[in-house]
């Protein structure tokens, strides 16, 4: 009896059987090259805190053991029916959590984190990083149930009603945190994710979200041209938005229009392009970045990537590319091969989850697009983003061990037959 519980208790602790294991070792392996990247962007703040380096390292391993334990659990315990059946108690519980951030202090122009007090430091929570997985599955959850019911294939809205009802909540609350990033990555999640299934239903849906999308995409870079800043700087009059038009300005001209602005709304994109010029294509060596010391005031989270080009140069870079690379072809590997729409859908939801951070972060970085404030998974030091990333790495292996399996017992009838 004692030996079957120990069983039982270890099986909890492992990946299903039928996981993918590149997706899962490449996943730690880059939390480990970006924990050893934090620790060393923290040493700058030494010279103000003996035990920087000793609380951003425990911070990290917090966050990781969190993330790495909602894994294994949503690798194991995650079901479509039961995400359907418990969506509207998800869905306050989420929206009540996100709206808590809005009662406290702003940092970084935005109101998106709740803090919490230990004493000898402080942990940041930002429950919008969870509606990023929480729409994938969600969305997933009810084209389950159109499935197996019929009605609700007769039009989209039967369909979509409320993950489109859960979606505007989300933008209206995001969009008083003033938290742009997080708005851009749930709106391409959802938009991505209608686009799956081939329900005929859904075709003019699928359209419209394209277009959207594409025009989206064609205003920020006419923003970023002489043509457009001047409309950017009168909608950044309007209220939610007024932070936004700075942004567009750095990415036209990151090192700004004068040597003073260098000081200015200019200082972090200039520094972050002064950090990336510095590291003479094989970088200045571990250690060896200058920008980290005071320059980059957000070097371990949304800079993280120009300390590291800095740092290890173009191998660094090349590294964290072909992990995402890997991460991105093994989802679409599985969304490919399988013809379960829901099944489809989380994959192909999480593959796009992973791009659009990647995207983002670095084009941000090098002034490419308007900085978003979002975080370069597994790289960056936000807590909450690397639980989220686990979650949503444990949602797709779930999935992933269901198509292995069933690919087993279809070969299994398939012998016996012959």
């Amino acid at each position: 009896m004692a030996k079957e519980k120990k069983r039982t208790l270890l099986s909890l602790l492992r990946l299903p059987q039928g996981k993918d294991s590149l997706l899962h070792y490449t996943a730690l392996a880059l939390t480990m090259f970006g924990s050893f990247m934090i620790v060393s962007t923290n040493m700058g703040n030494m010279t103000s805190n003996n035990l920087a380096i000793l609380i951003v390292f425990i911070k990290q391993l917090a966050f990781f053991v969190v993330g790495y334990v909602m894994m294994l659990g949503a690798a194991r315990l995650m079901d479509f029916h039961l995400i359907y059946r418990l969506s509207k108690l998800l869905f306050a519980v989420l929206l009540a959590l996100m709206i808590v951030p809005l009662f406290g202090a702003e940092q970084f122009g935005s109101r998106a984190w709740i803090y919490i007090n230990l004493g000898i430091t402080t942990v940041s929570v930002q429950p919008s990083e969870f509606a990023k997985p929480f729409m994938i599955v969600l969305i997933a959850s009810y084209f389950f149930a159109a499935q197996h019911k019929r009605s609700m294939q007769a039009s989209a809205w039967q369909m979509l009603k409320f993950p489109l009802f859960c979606y505007a909540a989300f933008v209206v609350v995001i969009l008083l945190q003033k938290d742009i990033g997080a708005l851009a990555i749930v709106t391409l999640i959802c938009f991505g994710c209608v686009q799956v299934p081939t329900f005929p239903s859904l075709r003019s849906l699928q359209k419209w979200t394209r277009r959207i999308v594409a025009v989206g995409i064609c205003l920020v870079l006419l923003g970023m041209t002489p043509i457009g800043l001047p409309v950017v700087e009168e909608l950044s009059k309007l209220p939610l938005v007024g932070h936004v038009a700075s942004r567009f300005a750095n990415a036209a001209n990151p090192l700004g229009e004068d040597d003073s602005d260098l000081y200015g709304q200019s200082y972090q994109p200039a520094n972050a392009l002064y950090g990336i010029a510095n590291s003479n294509i094989v970088g200045q060596g571990i250690g060896g970045s200058s920008r980290k010391f005071g320059y980059l005031t957000q070097a371990d989270s949304d800079y993280i990537l120009a300390i590291v080009i800095e740092e290890t140069g173009i191998f660094g870079l090349g590294f964290i590319a072909a992990g995402y690379g890997i991460l991105l072809f093994r989802l679409f590997k599985y969304a490919f091969k399988t013809s379960f729409v829901p099944y489809k859908v989380v994959l192909s939801g999480g593959a796009l989850y992973f791009f659009a951070h990647f995207v983002l972060n670095i084009g941000g970085v090098s002034a490419l697009i308007p900085l978003t404030g979002v975080p370069l998974l597994f790289i960056s030091s936000g807590g909450t983003a690397l639980v989220s990333s686990y979650l949503t790495i444990g949602i797709c292996q779930n999935v992933i061990a269901n198509i292995n399996r069933k690919e087993q017992i279809g070969r299994a009838s398939c012998r016996e037959r012959v």
